[in-house]
């Protein structure tokens, strides 16, 4: 958001949004007129902008026209959804994308309870700078991974050597538990709570004492679906109902995190400001100054740093850890590491 960056036009669509408007974006015209400026011309754009669009070939006069030339797909996906960007404006907001970060597993996917591997982007395998789409790459390769560590374990091809039926037992109760029709919590309240909560308070702008409010809300309202259950019209909607307990967890979890990190002096980073009257960040807009996004700045510790959460006695444990090291100048020794994949003493299968 600083030094007129893109991020400035999230927030004003951010800004827009809150106050209950609708934003669209015109693609059958260039952006109009700035006071006390000039029109608009490819010819201004930034060094980096133009060089895009003339790799692209696409100098054309009028957007639609460039995206046409570039991505004309684009302009078919949202004519299946009914919007016709070729002759109607196309309504934005800001999207909360995804979170950096996931289950917490180790260089074959495993989590830390056996025989549960997470990969993609449900695994905290990525962090804050990484690359835009290598979650489809670290997919790729943890699936495979996955596959092999599975197929070394024989985990797959044989039964389990304790008894499961006493854990089987106890997670049917648990489900049990949460579904319960007479309980005054519906699914669509639980959904609407969720999702209102999480937008407000844990999206592009936070606030410490609205994070800090969220996050007792979050608790008090899983502390009333373990008493209380969430009801459902019918059983075609128990799966649903389960679904938005889980989310409702990952709300708090969430929250948590984000509470410890913004308590622990943490800064904007990633998808979030943290704003702050008294942060050394101060965007700018071609009004002046906007004081109420005022907000803190990255502390440089806290790039080598993970947030753990766990869950234990319905309650979320948190703690800091340095992240993992990686020599890029260690290399494969072959004399040395093969006898390790012969043995197969490389995936580690002692581990508990």
């Amino acid at each position: 958001m600083l030094d007129f960056n893109s991020s400035l036009v999230d927030l004003a669509i951010f800004r827009e949004s809150a106050k209950g408007r609708r934003v669209y974006m015109d693609f059958n015209r260039n952006p109009l007129l700035v006071p006390n400026d000039q029109p608009f011309s490819l010819d201004r754009l930034d060094a980096d902008v133009s060089a895009y669009l003339q790799s692209a070939g696409a100098n054309h006069a009028q957007p639609i026209d460039r995206l046409r030339h570039m991505n004309p797909l684009a302009i078919e996906l949202y004519r299946r959804y009914k919007v016709d960007i070729t002759v109607e404006p196309l309504e934005f907001a800001v999207n909360n994308q995804h979170m950096n970060g996931g289950i917490a597993v180790d260089t074959w996917g495993r989590s830390n309870l056996g025989g549960i591997y997470a990969i993609g982007e449900a695994a905290g395998t990525h962090g804050v700078t990484r690359p835009g789409g290598s979650a489809l790459n670290a997919g790729q390769v943890f699936g495979t991974r996955v596959a092999e560590h599975l197929a070394a374990s024989g985990m797959a091809k044989s039964n389990p050597n304790n008894d499961i039926a006493d854990v089987a037992s106890q997670a049917c109760a648990h489900l049990i538990e949460t579904l319960n029709s007479d309980s005054p919590l519906t699914i669509r309240a639980v959904r609407d709570e969720v999702q209102a909560r999480m937008s407000d308070h844990a999206g592009i702008l936070c606030y410490p004492e609205a994070v800090d409010a969220a996050l007792a809300q979050a608790q008090r309202l899983n502390a009333q679906i373990r008493a209380q259950g969430i009801a459902f019209a019918r059983p075609s909607e128990m799966g649903r109902a389960l679904q938005w307990q889980q989310m409702a967890l990952a709300s708090e979890a969430v929250l948590a995190a984000l509470h410890h990190y913004i308590q622990n002096d943490g800064g904007s980073r990633g998808a979030r400001a943290i704003c702050d009257p008294k942060g050394d960040a101060l965007p700018q807009s071609n009004a002046g100054p906007l004081h109420e996004y005022r907000f803190r700045s990255e502390t440089a510790d806290h790039q080598n740093e993970q947030i753990t959460v766990q869950f234990h006695d319905d309650q979320f444990r948190l703690a800091t850890r340095q992240n993992r090291s990686f020599d890029t100048e260690a290399k494969s020794f072959f004399e040395r590491d093969w006898p390790a994949w012969l043995t197969g003493e490389i995936y580690d299968l002692d581990r508990r």
